[in-house]
This record gives structure tokens, sequence and C-alpha cells, in this order.
């Protein structure tokens, strides 16, 4: 089912009747109306027609606009006096809709809203516009009238009902800009301001999970996509040379084919979001990780990377000549001796620290943590400051 929402503002009641306009819709159609919904309406040809307004919107306006609606006249006056009054009820509303539904052919709801102009009013608003959703599987949504502000709330009401209602299909949001002097209105789809949106969306669940799909599906070359996706899977699952592979390429695809539209504008970040690929050396690239991970506060990836980041560092600075800190063996060999010579080794405090905290994310067995301050397994916050304290003294070579 199709639903479409719109506002009803206020403005004094003219003489000789509220302005028609002739509205023009993107694909060269005009319809004339005082009403933008009603423009609206016989060009979307909605299931459910919703019109929103308080209780002194021009409510009196949808009887006057050329519509063959069957009403008595004590009804119209009585409806007519509360617009003036800014008192129209529910139980007017009501009869009013009922011949609107009559007369239009399609279902017509009117609600009464709040004005929005602080937090509860703007909840009981958002309330409001998931209740006028029920049922509706495609929304469009005229922000042309009302008070100022409301067009920002509606926009908020929007991510608010795709989070709701994730199978709600936004078809438009509508906005008419009037041409006075020529008596007309171009109406507008601004639903692109969503994208921006969706970009926010997907790089912050990247941020947080490493998991680079939601970006990847904003992104149209199927190829920069790919690279994204296979390469913020691989980082996840600690596969560095091969995320590398792919971040790189798409770092490459990029430069020569910048993103388009909102993608514009988030491609600094998500640049900065892969440039430890450019790093040259194995242990430059894990310690990146391992405080990124921590600067986002996904501990068990910082304590993970800082971990493989010092056994890099030991390999480079203990292992044979050109030794490859990749090579299995290899690091196990420089590990086992470390570990073997114990507390002659330097660092072996903050080692022990962070190989614990290590083990105990991994594991999640509290024995694990015996060469842990008890404190450190209080709060998040005490066991970031301990990681964080163990990466600065086993990793402080390369700046972050």
């Amino acid at each position: 089912m199709h639903t479409l929402i719109t506002l009803l503002g206020r403005t004094n009641r003219p003489a000789d009747g509220y302005q028609r306009v002739d509205y023009r819709f993107p694909d060269g159609q005009s319809r004339r109306a005082a009403f933008v919904g009603y423009s609206l309406a016989a060009h979307e040809r909605p299931d459910r027609l919703v019109v929103l307004g308080t209780a002194g919107s021009m409510w009196d306006q949808l009887v006057s606009d050329g519509r063959s609606i069957s009403l008595p006249d004590e009804t119209v006056e009585g409806l007519m006096q509360g617009v003036d009054e800014a008192a129209a009820t529910p139980a007017q509303l009501d009869v009013l809709a009922a011949a609107l539904t009559e007369a239009l052919g399609h279902e017509v709801e009117l609600r009464l809203i709040p004005e929005g102009l602080d937090e509860a009013e703007q909840v009981a608003l958002l309330s409001a516009l998931l209740d006028a959703t029920e049922g509706a599987d495609s929304l469009s949504l005229d922000i042309t009238h009302g008070y100022r502000h409301l067009p920002m709330l509606m926009v908020m009401a929007v991510l608010y009902l795709r989070a709701r209602r994730p199978a709600l299909s936004i078809r438009a949001i509508w906005y008419a800009m009037l041409h006075a002097s020529a008596g007309s209105a171009t109406l507008y789809n601004v639903a692109g301001l969503l994208h921006f949106a969706d970009w926010l969306e997907a790089l912050q669940r990247s941020e947080l999970t490493g998991d680079y799909r939601g970006v990847a599906a904003l992104i149209p070359d199927p190829a920069l996509a790919d690279d994204i996706a296979r390469g913020g899977f691989l980082e996840t699952i600690h596969q560095g040379q091969l995320a590398r592979k792919h971040f790189r390429n798409a770092r490459a695809r990029l430069r020569e084919h910048p993103l388009p539209g909102a993608g514009a504008l988030f491609q600094p970040l998500l640049e900065a979001r892969t440039d430890w690929v450019d790093e040259p050396q194995l242990y430059q690239r894990q310690r990146g990780h391992a405080f990124n991970a921590l600067d986002r506060g996904d501990l068990l990836r910082a304590a993970l990377y800082g971990f493989e980041a010092y056994v890099t560092r030991l390999v480079q600075e203990t292992g044979p000549v050109n030794a490859d800190p990749n090579d299995r063996e290899t690091r196990q060999a420089a590990k086992k001796e470390y570990e073997d010579n114990g507390p002659s080794n330097r660092d072996w405090r903050p080692f022990k620290r962070l190989r614990a905290l290590r083990n105990v994310l991994t594991h999640g067995h509290r024995e694990k943590a015996g060469e842990l301050d008890e404190t450190a397994l209080h709060s998040p916050e005490s066991m970031r400051d301990t990681l964080a304290q163990a990466l600065a003294e086993l990793l402080p070579e390369t700046r972050r």
C-alpha cells in the first residue's frame, strides 16, 4: 500500500478564497490546486492520503479547493470557526475525512499533530507518523507547508521510520517552490538527502565492526565495491596482507574515479580509514590496526593486533637476518625464545599484561588474567586504560 503524507499550514483566509497554483512536476505534468496535497495525490494516486496539521491549520481549505464534497453548511461553518480559533477538533476532522474519502476515491486520514516545539511534542509527532504509515509498503512525504522547523523534523521522522519499518520504501520527499509572480510552483523530490544518512550509517557501522558491506552497497562501481567489501572482510578475520591488496586496488581506483554524489563528501573518510595499507612495514600496519581498534573501543582486536605487532617487532629485532615476519614458524620461535627468557627480557611486565588481556578477551577465562591488576577487569574504562598503557610501552617506535 502506498501512503502519501502531507503537511497543512496556516495562513489568513482571503476573502476570495485560497490561491490556486499550478504545481509543476519533474516529469512535465502540471496540476492546479490551492492545496499541494491534492496535486500530489492526483499525480501519485496513493492508496491512502494522510494530512497532518495543527488545530489552527487551514482544514477548511480542503473543502473549498474545488472538490465535490458533500457536507452540511453548518458542518463547514463549524470547521471554519474552529480554524479561526485554532481549535479544530478530531471529531470535525473525522467527518471531513469521511467526505473526502468518498469524493476522492481513496482513503483519507486527517490527523492533528502538536507544533513540535519541544522534545515531548517532537516525540509525539514522530509517533503520529509511525501510526500513519501502519500497513504501508511505500511512502511519499510532502514538506512544503507547515511551520518552518517541520521539514527538519520530517527528515528525522523518515530516518526514524526507516529504523522502525525497514521494509518501508521511501518513494519521494516533495517540496514545492512557489513562483509567486507566475502563480506557479515547481515540485522537487529532495529524497536525495537520505543518501547522506546512508553514507553516515554505513561508515559508522564499518568503524564499529570493520564490515564494509554497507559502504560497498552505496558504490556504483562493481569492481570498486567488491574490493572494498572483500578488504573489509579480510581485515576483520586478521588477513591483513590479503586485505591490503584489495584496499590498495580500491584506493588506486578512487584516485582515478572519485565517488559521485553524496559519496564524494565521504570519500576522504573512507581513504583515511584505509590509509594503513600504505605503511611499508608489517609492524607499522599491525600497530596502526591496534591503535585504531583501541580508539573505536574494540578492545579484542586492539589486544590481538597489538600482540601480533610486538611479535613482529621481536622477529625484526632478534630473529635471523632477513627473516620473514609473516612466516609462522619464525614468529613462533621468536615468541618462544622471548617467553623462555622471562623476566630478563626488556618490556617483560607490559608484555605479560598484554598477553593476559589477549587471553582473557579471546578465551573469556578469568584464570588467564593472573598477570593483571584486579581492577583491570572491573570496567570497560579500566580495561581500556590497562590495554592503552601496555600498547604505549610495547609499541612506541612508529608514530600513529
